[in-house]
């Protein structure tokens, strides 16, 4: 039988409106802050008694997760949150890169507006640091990628982009919790700082550089992390 510990409390504030996308996205953060582990069945009984709601509720709420990204159907076996490997981060960090660097390329100049939500965008990052929450610094830290996207204009590019932030907050909270990332955050920090101060001076090309090395660091690191674990997992499993 599964091991319900993940799903306890499930659905506290599902039940009165029995809705399938809150239920999903209960679940995200539960996947997202470490409490459902990769691999982890999502069997519709267990979550169904959990949260309190109907098993066509759940399943609603498996098929929204499905479309995230996040969670993966099998046929005749059910769903289970998904277990990135080496080659899904490295296929993540490549649409990234592309994406990114196509606004950094269409930064013309920022505009007042524009450099205030950079500046704020590093004023939280730095917050959330200091704050030692995994959760909000991964959430700051995608917000400020989210912005150099943002600067090339394309609602297509952006829904692209969006389309893998689950996924990629997925393998960036892995490895802050494997590797405690927000209790020395001060490099990260200062990384994305130099990316800002080289867009907003127009130093287009130095930017790109800048964040071709940031993204292609932690790409290596978080692809090692994830096959780390692939390999450790039989071990682990007894078999």
């Amino acid at each position: 039988m599964m091991a319900a510990d993940g799903f306890a409390g499930l659905g506290n504030a599902v039940q009165r409106k029995g809705s399938a996308q809150q239920l999903a996205d209960e679940i995200l953060g539960r996947i997202l802050g470490g409490d459902i582990s990769p691999g982890t069945p999502l069997r519709e009984s267990v979550v169904a008694r959990e949260a309190g709601v109907a098993r066509n509720t759940v399943r609603e709420a498996i098929r929204i997760l499905v479309a995230d990204g996040l969670v993966q159907h099998f046929p005749n076996r059910g769903a289970a949150v998904c277990e990135l490997t080496g080659d899904d981060v490295r296929d993540l960090y490549r649409v990234r890169l592309m994406a990114e660097l196509e606004g950094i390329r269409s930064a013309t100049g920022l505009s007042p507006a524009q450099q205030a939500t950079f500046e704020q965008s590093l004023a939280a990052f730095g917050e959330a640091a200091e704050s030692n929450d995994p959760n909000a610094f991964v959430a700051a830290d995608l917000n400020f990628h989210t912005l150099l996207v943002d600067l090339a204009g394309s609602p297509r590019l952006d829904r692209l982009y969006r389309s893998i932030t689950n996924e990629v907050r997925f393998g960036f909270s892995l490895l802050t919790a494997a590797d405690r990332e927000v209790e020395y955050s001060e490099p990260l920090v200062s990384e994305h700082r130099a990316i800002y101060q080289a867009l907003a001076g127009g130093k287009l090309d130095r930017c790109a550089e800048l964040l071709t090395e940031h993204l292609e660091h932690y790409k290596c690191r978080m692809a090692d992390l994830v096959e780390r674990r692939s390999e450790q997992r039989p071990a682990a499993a007894g078999e």
